[in-house]
């Protein structure tokens, strides 16, 4: 006989079925994150919200994204494409919509070049040619913000025609997130909302696993104390998975590469993100390129932050 076909579904009730494994619960498991039932409905509810709390919690590396901002504003007194306002918040010079899949942002990369400005399909706002000058990317000041200056619905209109920003980052009907930058033609790089599971490295998949877990435990054990066990037994393995993966984006970030570790978000905690010391005026917490000038996002459990 060949060796058993086991058929691995990768959807979110997977990820249900197996924090609930790791409970010692085989009865509560769920055919469906929809099925209605009291640890389906729990999960539901919670599970979108920790796939984000997740991401946010370390560089994770198949979540980086590095994609062209969306101009919104532009203050400079340039001529500008149609839609562009020219209010942009002082000091700023210019205003990008936030990325609709980015969950947290890492880094504005800053190639200055006297390259001409372009509309949004590529055409140059003047006819000027003068020959690139490249230099040495550097990391951007910005600051992330909201705005009602740049809505996505003017007037009255009717329920019908609103557009569904349900699946959007940092989007709504009258006010955004939007980055504030002196960058032009700026992109961003920053952690992506990832929902597919066959992307996911195994370490951001346990932690994930363990920490539905921690949630699913009081509805899935039904005596109150097991049930504060389970939660407490579990946290060392979630913040270790966590730790893990930090170690692991600093060491796979490409510079710089020392026998003198020092961990990323050790090293952003303690500078900060903005006009830190030895950021040479960048507004940065510098160090070079490959480490991450944002920090990660704490997380709190069992009466701990993390």
């Amino acid at each position: 006989m060949g060796a058993p076909q086991i058929s691995y579904l990768q959807c979110p009730s997977t990820i249900v079925n197996e924090a609930i494994d790791s409970l010692g619960q085989p009865g509560k498991i769920i055919g469906d994150i929809t099925d209605g039932t009291t640890v389906a409905e729990t999960a539901r509810r919670n599970y979108g919200q920790a796939l984000r709390q997740l991401l946010a919690t370390a560089h994770w590396g198949f979540a980086r994204k590095r994609a062209k901002l969306t101009l919104l504003g532009d203050a400079t007194g340039n001529p500008i494409p149609a839609g562009v306002s020219p209010f942009v918040e002082c000091p700023w010079a210019y205003a990008y919509g936030w990325p609709i899949d980015a969950v947290q942002g890492r880094w504005l990369p800053w190639t200055p070049i006297n390259a001409q400005p372009e509309t949004p399909s590529g055409v140059p706002l003047t006819t000027g040619v003068s020959a690139l000058t490249q230099y040495p990317m550097q990391p951007g000041r910005f600051l992330v913000s909201s705005s009602d200056q740049y809505p996505i619905v003017t007037g009255v209109e009717p329920w019908e025609q609103l557009p569904d920003l349900q699946r959007t980052e940092g989007l709504g009907y009258t006010s955004r997130k939007v980055i504030l930058t002196d960058c032009c033609q700026a992109e961003f790089v920053y952690t992506k909302f990832e929902p597919t599971i066959e992307v996911w490295d195994a370490l951001f998949r346990q932690a994930l696993v363990t920490m539905m877990a921690m949630i699913l435990a009081p509805v899935a054990i039904d005596d109150p104390k097991i049930s504060l066990a389970e939660r407490v037994r579990l946290s060392p393995t979630l913040r270790n998975a966590i730790a893990d993966a930090r170690v692991a984006s600093n060491n796979e970030a490409g510079y710089p590469m020392t026998t003198d570790f020092e961990a990323s978000f050790i090293r952003a905690r303690n500078w900060g993100g903005y006009w830190a010391p030895g950021s040479l005026g960048l507004g940065i917490g510098g160090g070079g390129l490959g480490t991450f000038w944002g920090g990660f996002d704490s997380m709190s459990w069992c009466g701990s932050v993390y």
